[in-house]
C-alpha cells in the first residue's frame, strides 16, 4: 500500500505549489503551524522522496521556443521495461506514461519539425515499434500548473504576490538563461541569491535580477511534484476528444481548469486533444467529461498503469522521485 500524506503534509506541498520561495515563516502562517514545523514536513517528505521541487517552462515557453510530439510504442514481449528505460533517458523526452497496449511519450526539440520527427524515428527499434505520433499545435496546460488544491482560497491569498503582467525577455538576455537559472534551482527552488550567484558564475546582485527577469517573463514556474498515490491519486486517464461549435474556446478552458487535469495539448491529429487527468477513483471520468459540456467530445480513453517520467523525473512504481534527467531539447 501507497504512504498516504497527512494534512499537514498536503497543506505544505500545495502551500510550496503557490510560493515554493515564501519564507517558511509566511508558508507556516498559511498553513496553520510554525516555521519549524513547515520545513520540518518538508524536509521529510523530500528525505522519503514522496515530494521534489520543480523548475519548468510554462505552456507559453513551450509554444514559442519549441515543437512538441506525442509518441505512442507499442514495445514487443517482455521488452516494457527496456523500451521504457531508453525512453526515459533522453534528455529531450519529458515525460513517459505506461499504459496497458505500452508507453507514450511527451518529446519536444527546438530545431524544427523535421528535426523533432527524426529524433523521433531514430528511437524505432524491432523490440519497441511506434505506433502513432502526434505533433503538437500548442500546449494549453502541463504538470508544473496542477496544484493539490487542498487550501482554502484565503490561505492562498496569504501565501500569492501582488499579480503583475509578463513581460518578455529582452532582446540582450542570452538564449541560455532560461536552461541556465533552471539548472541552477533543479535542487531546490529556495536556493539563495548569493547561492544561485556563485552556480551561474555571476554577482548575487546579478542573479537577483536574473531570477526576476525570468519570473517576470512567465518563461519559467517555480514549485513542486508529489508523488500522486501518495495523496489518493492512483488513476490517470489519457483521452483523445474533440471540441467544436461556438462553445469550443469555453469547452477548452473549462478543461485547463478542471482540478483532476494536468496536461492539455492541441495536436495535428483526427482526435485533436489530449487531455491527461489524475482520479481518486475511474468511476469519476463519467461525472469530469459531462462537466467539460456538449462541445468536448470523448473518442478515445487509455488508463495509464504508472507514469514511468514526469517533468524530467523518473518515478518508480509508487510514483516516488527515484532518479532526474536534466531536460534539453
Amino acid at each position: 500500500m501507497p504512504v498516504l500524506l497527512d494534512e499537514v503534509d498536503l497543506a505544505v506541498v500545495h502551500a510550496l505549489q503557490v510560493a515554493p520561495r515564501a519564507p517558511w515563516t509566511q508558508v507556516g502562517a498559511a498553513v496553520g503551524v510554525d516555521a519549524a514545523t513547515a520545513a520540518r514536513h518538508w524536509d521529510r517528505l523530500v528525505a522519503e522522496r514522496l515530494a521534489w521541487w520543480t523548475v519548468w517552462p510554462t505552456p507559453e515557453q513551450w509554444s514559442a521556443t519549441a515543437d512538441v510530439a506525442v509518441v505512442q510504442v507499442r514495445p514487443g514481449p517482455g521488452a516494457l521495461d527496456a523500451a521504457a528505460d531508453r525512453w526515459c533517458a533522453l534528455p529531450w523526452v519529458l515525460g513517459v506514461d505506461e499504459t496497458p497496449l505500452g508507453l507514450v511519450a511527451l518529446a519536444a526539440g527546438d530545431a524544427g519539425l523535421a528535426a523533432l520527427a527524426a529524433r523521433v524515428r531514430e528511437q524505432e527499434t524491432d523490440d519497441a515499434r511506434l505506433e502513432h505520433v502526434a505533433l503538437a499545435q500548442r500546449v494549453l496546460r502541463e504538470d508544473s500548473t496542477w496544484r493539490l488544491r487542498v487550501l482554502a482560497p484565503r490561505q492562498v491569498r496569504a501565501l500569492e504576490g501582488p499579480a503583475g503582467a509578463a513581460e518578455p525577455l529582452p532582446s540582450s538576455a542570452p538564449v541560455t538563461l532560461v536552461h541556465e537559472v533552471a539548472a541552477a534551482l533543479r535542487d531546490d527552488v529556495r536556493t539563495s541569491h548569493a547561492a544561485l550567484g556563485r552556480r551561474l558564475g555571476v554577482s548575487e546582485a546579478t542573479a537577483r535580477r536574473a531570477l526576476a527577469r525570468v519570473a517576470r517573463a512567465g518563461a519559467l514556474r517555480f514549485g513542486c511534484d508529489v508523488a500522486m498515490p501518495a495523496v489518493g491519486l492512483g488513476r490517470g486517464v489519457l483521452l483523445a476528444a474533440r471540441a467544436a461549435g461556438e462553445d469550443r474556446d469555453g469547452a477548452l478552458a473549462r478543461i485547463a481548469r478542471d482540478p483532476a487535469v494536468h496536461r492539455v495539448a492541441e495536436l495535428v491529429d483526427d482526435a485533436p486533444l489530449l487531455v491527461a487527468l489524475r482520479t481518486a477513483t475511474l468511476e469519476r471520468l463519467p461525472e469530469l467529461e459531462r462537466g467539460w459540456g456538449s462541445a468536448v467530445e470523448v473518442v478515445g480513453r487509455t488508463t495509464v498503469v504508472r507514469a514511468r517520467k514526469r517533468n524530467g523525473h523518473l518515478l518508480d512504481a509508487e510514483g516516488r522521485s527515484c532518479g532526474h534527467v536534466t531536460p534539453v531539447w
